[in-house]
């Protein structure tokens, strides 16, 4: 079950409530239908961060839509699309209508190696091989970004990644609506059928959803699949010029990270897109007057290629996270209950040498649960097997970055790539700040940092969800909010 919730002047309230449903089946009488099958199990949620506008209206300044990926007990992810009704502006204020949401399920990413028989291509009924099996445990963990370098907050092209257990990845490609819509077409871009929507108008919910299959799929040796993080690619200023792949990293068995290639083309300042006048995701540099024309997506490179591996040695990974403004950094919470932050510099040959500036060692159970707050990386967030709760101050190592950056910048050739991130500020000092003793009663399963900052949601396997003030509340043990999901 997924439930959505919306914050108000007196507190959550549910917008919409997403019920179970059943792995779809084909219309092959020997497969049982939705109404017999039993519903799957949802591990993952993540909302979109790239705006999608409702065009049904006809309007250009229609109000954006919010997508919602499910990643559960099959082997598929659902997408869905959150509507508001009144048109109100989904990211806005705004006080939401319970009765006005809607929820519609558009998309099914489906693995390529699970096709079904007809030709290979997209079928009207879903390939009985969706259908749940005995032991399956479907898409472990999701991530999704937008592949997009610049301010423009509503540009950029969306990129999922997902992983099954032992280390099998799948990578789906979005094209920006708003590249879409002045004509232009992501290379290859066959994964839906040409004829799915053919009696839908523009902008309107299709009575069937769709089904997209990955532009890349790989095997990473030893890779647990239960961890996933794709490295932001809104830092592409600072990331080296011979790096053209988005990177994906996955934790390890052997307590290290694998830094590898999906295959899909990162979003530069300034990289022409298969000749097309734009970069991949940017909004602004493609014509209105060109049309049909195909976007370069891929980079040419094997996806799944090993970049780099980091930590071999150590205990199992059991969470991963990026830092949202330092390049080329990110946090490890082990089964041992410690937790490790890595950074990397590039050498002379352009190469990535990351190597470990911190080692803390909040609790003695697995760390399943960690993440930087939004949207400056301030704090550092774990959660382990025991129902704690951590709280540190990474801030130091981000103000050190900042200063460092906005000196070079104003000293160097504007036409020589950024520096990276000096080891010496991102080893800055890092203090325990605040601890939930009794967060949850058992695992901190996952947690999500709220975009200003100001709060964090909790889930755990006690069944409960709850939110925290980033400030005194984690000390206090006590939440803003909590809720029981049963």
């Amino acid at each position: 079950t997924i439930h959505h919730y919306y914050l108000t002047m007196s507190g959550y309230r549910t917008l919409h409530r997403i019920p179970p449903t059943a792995p779809p089946s084909p219309s092959d009488a020997s497969v049982a239908s939705d109404a017999t099958s039993p519903p799957t199990p949802t591990w993952r949620v993540k909302f979109s961060p790239c705006r999608h506008h409702d065009h049904s209206n006809n309007s250009s300044r229609s109000p954006p839509v919010l997508r919602l990926l499910a990643a559960g007990g099959t082997n598929l992810i659902r997408a869905y699309s959150l509507r508001d009704t009144t048109e109100k502006d989904l990211h806005s204020d705004d006080v939401l209508v319970a009765s006005a949401m809607t929820a519609s399920l558009d998309e099914y990413l489906v693995p390529r190696r699970h096709r079904g028989e007809r030709g290979g291509d997209e079928d009207d009924d879903v390939p009985s091989a969706f259908q749940r099996r005995p032991l399956e445990l479907g898409y472990a963990s999701l991530d999704v970004t937008r592949n997009h370098v610049g301010e423009d907050a509503s540009s950029g092209s969306e990129i999922v990644a997902a992983s099954q257990l032992g280390g099998r990845v799948a990578v789906w490609f979005r094209l920006d609506p708003a590249l879409a819509e002045k004509g232009f077409v992501a290379e290859g871009d066959v994964d839906v059928r040409p004829d799915a929507d053919a009696d839908v108008d523009a902008g309107e919910t299709p009575s069937k959803p769709r089904f997209v299959r990955p532009r890349a799929e790989f095997r990473v040796p030893n890779a647990t699949g239960t961890t996933l993080a794709i490295r932001p690619p809104r830092l592409g200023n600072y990331y080296s010029n011979a790096e053209t792949d988005v990177l994906l990293a996955l934790g390890c068995a052997d307590g290290s990270v694998a830094l590898c290639k999906t295959g899909i083309l990162a979003a530069r300042p300034g990289r022409p897109s298969g000749g097309a006048a734009g970069v991949v995701g940017d909004t602004s540099s493609a014509s209105s007057t060109q049309r049909r024309q195909s976007l370069q997506i891929m980079s040419g490179s094997t996806p799944g290629d090993i970049v780099a591996s980091i930590g071999e040695g150590h205990a199992c990974v059991m969470s991963l996270d990026f830092h949202p403004t330092l390049p080329n950094t990110f946090a490890v919470g082990r089964k041992d209950g410690t937790v490790d932050i890595y950074s990397s510099s590039h050498g002379d040959d352009d190469r990535l040498a990351f190597r470990r500036v911190h080692h803390l060692v909040p609790s003695h159970h697995p760390i399943r649960a960690l993440t930087y707050s939004r949207p400056d990386g301030a704090l550092l967030f774990a959660g382990d097997d025991d129902g704690k709760v951590f709280s540190f101050d990474v801030s130091i190592a981000s103000a050190a970055f900042a200063a460092a950056s906005s000196s070079s910048a104003g000293a160097s050739d504007a036409s020589a790539p950024p520096p990276s991130p000096p080891w010496a500020s991102i080893a800055a000092p890092v203090k325990l700040v605040a601890c939930a003793l009794t967060a949850h009663r058992g695992w901190v399963m996952h947690m999500a940092p709220f975009p200003d900052g100001r709060r964090l949601a909790t889930c755990g396997s006690d069944g409960a969800v709850k939110v925290w003030d980033c400030g005194k509340g984690l000390g206090s043990g006590v939440p803003v909010h909590s809720f029981e999901i049963v």
